[in-house]
């Protein structure tokens, strides 16, 4: 394959990262949860348990989306690729092949923090939007794009 024909999959550390966050949000959740109870104990007027059951349920729903979601993208990631062409952008996920015609194309963002990209953002001519994070090497992604892309069509902010 040359470089113009590589595929990008999803890297293990988006998806570790990914899984910390998830269990960031539950501790979360869990400490504000037992700071609502430590409140009903102390000031049950304020902290009623009214407050206490609707925290703990909304906490639990919302934990509970979060994880069936999350489990949903690693099976998905797990069989997704990006593949660049000379002339269009091809996207494998989920056993669907789908291509972006690059001159359908209004503008590529790349995002960057520490000087490392990412995020990448593909604008399309109908104003429609294709947010590209979590690969493998995204620089190596930025770059081929922004060689397909027309320079006035990109903007690289934080580029050094």
């Amino acid at each position: 394959m040359t470089d113009a024909h590589r595929r990008f999959t999803i890297s293990p550390e988006s998806l570790r990262e990914r899984s910390r966050n998830i269990a960031y949000g539950f501790f979360l959740s869990l400490g504000l949860v037992l700071a609502i109870y430590w409140g009903n104990l102390r000031f049950p007027e304020s902290f009623n348990h009214a407050l206490l059951v609707s925290v703990v349920l909304f906490t639990a729903f919302a934990n509970l989306i979060n994880y069936v979601r999350h489990r949903r993208y690693l099976r998905l990631a797990r069989d997704h690729w990006l593949e660049v062409l000379p002339d269009r952008v091809r996207f494998q996920s989920a056993g669907t092949l789908t291509e972006l015609d690059l001159n359908e194309v209004a503008a590529l963002n790349v995002y960057r923090r520490r000087g490392r990209p990412y995020l990448l953002q593909v604008k399309r001519r109908d104003n429609r939007g294709i947010r590209l994070e979590g690969y493998g090497d995204l620089e190596g992604l930025a770059t081929a794009l922004k060689t397909l892309i027309p320079a006035a069509h990109v903007v690289d902010r934080g580029a050094q």
